[in-house]
């Protein structure tokens, strides 16, 4: 066994120094690419989750604030002294301020697939108009019931999402050390091809360079045979 490597070391060294060559590009090519694939999707995922995660929180402050108006303003409306003509005007225009952020929570929850966006605004619009048109309390608790319905689903969906983020961050995160492993392999073959290569090159260097002292001392052989 020892002979026969030793007499095929520059094939064995040519043949191991492909194959580790070829291993370290193809590993590269396949196993990198794919993971950097991976880490895009995620990445644009985890994005993703993100803006919804901030829009449904921007919605929902835009309302509260919305609310907290119109609460002080349907109270001042109430009072003796008030002129009813421009609290009106008021009172109107905080409910269409107040639809606002109940139209765009029902969008996103309807893009989430949380309910069907026109069925669920058109009763939403429904109950806006009748409530502006008949300003009483009860229809003014009707409108904030329901608009509180729907800024509380959205509510609810935010750490839902939150974990999904961090689910992804950690498919993120193991992702990038199986790159980096993956990255360590690559190179670590194409090393060790490189140096079989060069191993089986010097082989081939030393063999040639036996051959010619051999025929060298086979030629003074013959020579001194000669004399």
């Amino acid at each position: 066994m020892r002979r026969f490597l030793h007499g095929h070391a520059k094939s064995i060294a040519l043949i191991c120094g492909f194959l580790f060559a070829a291993v370290g590009a193809v590993w590269s090519l396949l196993v990198v690419d794919r993971l950097n694939d991976e880490m895009q999707r995620l990445s644009d995922a985890s994005s993703g989750l993100s803006r919804e995660i901030d829009s449904l929180n921007g919605i929902a402050s835009e309302y509260f604030i919305a609310n907290q108006q119109g609460d002080l303003i349907f109270i001042l409306a109430q009072q003796g002294n008030a002129r009813q003509d421009v609290a009106g005007l008021i009172y109107e225009g905080n409910i269409l301020d107040r639809a606002t952020p109940v139209r765009n929570m029902i969008g996103a929850l309807a893009l989430a697939g949380v309910f069907d966006y026109r069925q669920t605004y058109d009763a939403y619009a429904q109950l806006n108009d009748q409530t502006r048109a008949e300003p009483t309390f009860a229809n003014f608790v009707a409108l904030k019931q329901a608009e509180q319905a729907i800024i509380a689903q959205g509510q609810e969906r935010v750490p839902l999402l939150l974990e999904q983020r961090f689910e992804m961050e950690k498919a993120i995160n193991a992702n990038a050390v199986a790159q980096q492993r993956a990255r360590v392999i690559g190179v670590v073959a194409s090393i060790i091809g490189s140096f079989l290569l060069l191993a089986a090159n010097l082989i081939a260097e030393r063999e040639g360079k036996g051959e010619g002292v051999a025929e060298v001392e086979d030629r003074a052989s013959i020579a001194n045979n000669d004399e």
